[in-house]
């Protein structure tokens, strides 16, 4: 089969309805999503190709001098030998903003990224990175709204529903790129939209979304959820107000109501937005597909993105797992037990495979390198994904596929038996039925003794002790290991604090008052500061 040369990045096009350069859906799809038809063997081609011309392009930049120490490797295994794994600290001296002859290519933009003690990640992209992360968000678009191969809905113009933070973070440059290169709309002005605080801009949206047109939906999957159950809750209560709506949305308002009266049901977003595509992210994203399909009718569709390494991997048009994109970065794969030993002895180098080596069930680190002139060379993301068996029933890519398990750094290590993160949580979370605003957990010790300590806003009338039997037995379920320490050791080292009704909404007013950056304005879900545990009851306490 043939396939496009892979240092042939396809050039801007003009912006507007011909943006794409044709409106044949064959050719449209070929040129955005025919990585899905790659065969394993042209993927390691693309990828041998791709980092050859890397490495042809930076190893004489200071910081390619300084990852590359002094060589030009002329192979992917000279290249994966010699070379050092890095991690983001290696990079602060180079990549300060502004800094911009330390790289192969002349940056076109900085983004940022939320780092370590309340700092960011500065990250660089050429131009020509920053359109293979556009045209890889194009094909996410396109395979949002697809139902099967060459189904192609979404074209330029159509109008997206964003709840992106504003520019730098890399989800706001391409809310900006996707309507230059693409001629996308947003329901509200980029300018407008990026003006207000995060919240702000999530209501306004909707409420803006009333009355236009709303083709894609692009959110964090939570976002989507709790809108969904708000305005299911206000619909029962008849407290949906109509004030300041305009024309067609009082049309579409009415509509929906008499359609939900006449069916003796509730009105949900689905009635009001019906969107070609939801396109959706978050670890929490595999836990609510449902409950977001319930409200806005249809399942969302999920990405896998890094400000480091731009756009790497989405699902298929049938929305199942992760398929790395090879035009995106080179990828290696660090064994999850060699992933945690580098963990514990930092003077241990743990190996990497390529994808055509990865086992089907197994979990492995992310490493990537950059492609078209950009920083990062053999940089452990901080992610794990575990990769899927393989059907082998026609479905449309024969590329291995993953699912994103979460942050290598965010894990709770419980006296050695169990490391939970974030995704055992929510599959906890979610098979206890329970109705929650947010919550945070961490490890703490009372005494010598490690426990697990979850803060959590929740709805409806639930005893404490209630709430930490039903979630301890229902992590004892996802996870044998944490099992294994009531089973072996006799612990049970869950602790369950219920925080006033309100609580994470004032924490979230209140850092925002203080000037606190879009990442600090609610706790992380695992291993929040004792700052952050601190400031959450206080403002707990005052909520009382």
């Amino acid at each position: 089969m043939s396939r496009t040369s892979p240092s042939e990045v396809p050039a801007a096009p003009a912006p507007g309805v011909g943006a794409l350069g044709t409106r044949d859906p064959k050719l449209v799809w070929k040129k955005y999503c025919g990585f899905l038809d790659l065969s394993l063997r042209d993927f390691m081609d693309i990828q041998s190709e791709l980092l050859m011309e890397q490495i042809d392009l930076v190893h004489a930049s200071p910081l390619g001098r300084h990852l590359l120490r002094g060589t030009a490797p002329k192979s992917v295994s000279e290249f994966r030998s010699n070379v050092p794994l890095t991690t983001y600290g290696g990079y602060v001296p180079f990549l300060s903003l502004g800094n911009d002859g330390i790289l192969g290519e002349k940056p076109a933009v900085w983004a940022h990224t939320t780092g370590a003690q309340a700092g960011f990640k500065w990250v660089p992209y050429s131009r020509r990175g920053l359109e293979r992360l556009l045209d890889n968000l194009m094909a996410a678009f396109i395979l949002a709204a697809a139902s099967r191969r060459e189904d192609v809905r979404v074209w330029p113009g159509d109008t997206v529903l964003y709840n992106a933070p504003e520019r730098p973070y890399l989800s706001g440059l391409a809310t900006f790129g996707m309507a230059e290169r693409f001629g996308f709309r947003g329901v509200l002005d980029a300018e407008v939209s990026e003006s207000l605080d995060f919240k702000e801009r999530v209501r306004q949206g909707f409420r803006a979304a009333l009355g236009k047109r709303v083709d894609l939906i692009v959110s964090m999957t939570s976002v989507l959820v709790k809108v969904g159950e708000e305005f299911a809750e206000k619909s029962r209560q008849s407290r949906l107000d109509p004030s300041h709506l305009g024309p067609l949305a009082l049309s579409r308002l009415g509509k929906a109501f008499v359609k939900r009266h006449l069916l003796r049901g509730e009105v949900l977003p689905r009635d009001l937005w019906p969107a070609k595509a939801i396109v959706g992210w978050g670890v929490d994203t595999p836990f609510f597909r449902d409950k977001v399909r319930h409200y806005w009718g249809k399942l969302p569709f999920e990405m896998y993105a890094c400000t480091e390494g731009g756009l790497m991997g989405m699902q298929t048009q049938e929305k199942e797992g992760l398929v790395f994109n090879p035009y995106a970065d080179f990828f290696e794969f660090i064994p999850m037990d060699e992933s945690l030993r580098s963990r514990e002895d930092d003077r241990y180098r743990p190996r990497t495979v390529l994808l055509d080596e990865v086992e089907p069930g197994k979990s492995y680190e992310v490493v990537i390198t950059n492609f078209y002139g950009m920083a990062f060379i053999r940089y452990r993301v901080g992610h794990f994904v575990q990769f899927l068996p393989t059907k082998g029933d026609g479905t449309s890519s024969r590329l291995p596929q993953a699912a994103f398990l979460g942050r290598a750094d965010d894990r709770i290590d419980l006296a050695g038996f169990t490391r939970l993160d974030e995704k055992t949580v929510w599959e906890a979370l979610n098979l206890t039925d329970l109705k929650y605003e947010d919550w945070t957990v961490r490890k703490e010790f009372e005494a010598d003794t490690p426990i697990l300590h979850m803060y959590t806003e929740l709805r409806g009338d639930h005893q404490q002790r209630e709430l930490e039997e039903l979630l301890h037995e229902k992590l004892k379920k996802v996870d044998p290991f944490y099992s294994d320490l009531e089973a072996l050791l006799g612990i049970r080292p869950l602790r369950v604090t219920r925080l006033p009704s309100g609580t994470f909404d004032r924490f979230y007013d209140e850092r925002r008052k203080g000037g606190y950056e879009l990442g600090r304005l609610k706790p992380p879900r695992i291993n929040a500061s004792d700052d952050d545990i601190a400031d959450l009851m206080k403002v707990a306490g005052r909520a009382q």
